[in-house]
């Protein structure tokens, strides 16, 4: 996974075929094995800083998005 975020892949398009290669009978049975690590952590914050937070935009004086 960790590898998928450095190459700008996104990973939740990728767990099927994780699944599929790993024979099990669905994602759940997948996640079991994947441990976030500090790595994989600091890479889906930068993506989220790089591609999600400018999404957000702060709400105007009159509470309206």
């Amino acid at each position: 996974m960790l590898a998928w975020y450095r190459e700008g892949i996104n990973p939740q398009s990728r767990l099927p075929y994780l699944v599929t290669y790993l024979g099990h009978k669905d994602i759940n049975s997948t996640l079991v094995y994947l441990t976030v690590t500090q790595k994989l952590l600091q890479q889906a914050g930068e993506r989220f800083r790089v591609r999600g937070a400018r999404l957000l935009q702060p709400l105007t004086e009159g509470g309206n998005a």
